[in-house]
């Protein structure tokens, strides 16, 4: 019984470790969106890219899910408030929704987008006089901008062969604290 455990404990860390060696998705574009030449979204920014579009939040997130993703393997969506976009994108970026897109101890995608037309800070201001999305002429719905969290395959490895050992000995406290 004990060997069935430990091959059970091995096959475990190896499916693992195959998971966390498998290539990083590719950046994703938004689709039929104009790319932002923007200062803040340019040189200044080199990790990040940003889009205008007429896509709604829900298109844009599974867009972004769909192209953000490792052949069968789930993604998580985790939704954060607008306020934080400062601490997970850039600092003084406007925005209306904040999401993160995740593959679980490996990369992550933000997704900050800015409607200025559905921010209820906008809402109680009459339609005509509300800030607008404008670039060479051309108004939009939203922009959007991307911010992929990458980590090195070492980082990740390293990570995952220490959850074993750490795993028995919060068990083994556990176990000891409720039996005495």
């Amino acid at each position: 019984m004990k060997n069935l455990g430990k091959i059970s404990l091995i096959l475990v860390y190896l499916l693992g470790a195959v998971y966390l060696l498998l290539p990083d998705p590719i950046y994703p574009d938004v689709a039929s969106a104009t790319r932002s030449n923007e200062p803040g979204d340019t040189w200044q920014n080199p990790d990040q890219k940003a889009f205008f579009t007429n896509k709604t939040r829900q298109e844009v997130l599974q867009e972004m899910q769909t192209s953000f993703s490792l052949p069968s393997i789930p993604s998580f969506r985790l939704n954060y408030r607008p306020e934080e976009s400062g601490q997970f994108v850039r600092e003084l970026v406007d925005s209306y929704y904040l999401e993160e897109i995740v593959h679980p101890l490996r990369e992550s995608l933000f997704v900050n987008g800015w409607e200025p037309q559905n921010s209820p800070y906008w809402r109680s201001v009459e339609p005509d006089k509300r800030p607008a999305i404008q670039i060479n002429g051309v108004f939009y719905r939203s922009k959007i901008i991307l911010k992929p969290v990458y980590s090195s395959p070492l980082s990740r490895i390293f990570v995952w062969t220490f959850i074993f050992p750490l795993s028995y000995l919060c068990f083994k406290s556990l176990k000891r604290s409720f039996t005495s």
